[in-house]
């Protein structure tokens, strides 16, 4: 676990550091001419654009989590490649089994990239 949140929060930071870079400069001079202080930039400027951006790009880190935790996951690896040799052993159909484990990744990934990848067009900047 402690190994799975060190991976992933560097891809988030850099996300959110990517967004935080798509704000233009103008704006945060702009609140610091009429004397906000630093949190407050952050709070009411930068960030609200920042997070508008960045929602595509964590959607991917979502979507790469999910794989690598159950790739990752010693006990769930091991259980899914002992109940695929044993439906191998007694159906010996390799390629339907191996797709069925497949579908199974597809139906974890595939509605959360869809479903994030709308509200990344929802709230995209318009540039």
């Amino acid at each position: 676990v402690l190994g799975l949140i060190a991976y992933t929060s560097a891809f988030v930071c850099e996300a959110l550091r990517s967004g935080i870079n798509t704000v233009p400069l103008g704006q945060v001079e702009a609140a610091r001419a009429i004397g906000l202080s630093f949190p407050q930039i952050l709070r009411i400027i930068v960030l609200p654009q920042a997070f508008r951006s960045v929602v595509g790009p964590l959607a991917n880190v979502l979507i790469a989590l999910t794989k690598n935790t159950t790739v990752a996951a010693a006990i769930g690896v091991a259980e899914a490649a002992l109940l695929m040799r044993e439906m191998i052993e007694n159906e010996a159909q390799l390629i339907l089994i191996s797709a069925i484990f497949a579908f199974g990744y597809i139906c974890l990934t595939l509605p959360t990239g869809l479903l994030l990848g709308r509200l990344a067009k929802k709230v995209a900047v318009k540039r």
